[in-house]
């Protein structure tokens, strides 16, 4: 029998396999959002060691969606100046500790999320499924 532990974490693979690209974009933008979020209070709290692990997970992912950037789309180049730009900002927080640069930041990526989020609301309406949204290729 599986611990409780497994099975969460079977349920969450199994999530995310069925998860149409577009929806695990929507889903890594929130992941960065929230740890970013996290990472400012720890800040002002005084917590730098538990905000430098948020906001290592944030560059991470961020250096995942420049990664996964499909060249052969014209929004590919503007989506790695943008994410470049964020992984900097990080960057610079993490060395000053002044959260001000992830502040900033916060709602562009929340823009950002937001208009993944319509573009698949709009492939599920027009009952496109099949075709993945341009400029990330996950």
């Amino acid at each position: 029998m599986y611990g409780n532990g497994s099975l969460i974490q079977k349920y969450q693979e199994q999530a995310v396999n069925t998860m149409s690209r577009g929806e695990q974009i929507v889903v890594l933008y929130d992941e960065v959002i929230k740890n970013l979020k996290y990472a400012s209070m720890l800040i002002g709290k005084g917590d730098t060691q538990t905000a430098q692990k948020c906001m290592k997970k944030c560059r991470n992912i961020l250096n995942y969606l420049v990664v996964v950037l499909d060249e052969k789309y014209d929004i590919s180049k503007r989506l790695k100046a943008i994410y470049s730009y964020m992984i900097g900002q990080i960057v610079i927080t993490e060395a000053t500790g002044d959260a001000s640069r992830i502040d900033a930041i916060i709602p562009k990526l929340a823009e950002l999320r937001e208009a993944w989020s319509e573009a698949e609301k709009s492939l599920h309406t027009h009952g496109s499924n099949s075709n993945p949204l341009p400029g990330h290729t996950t």
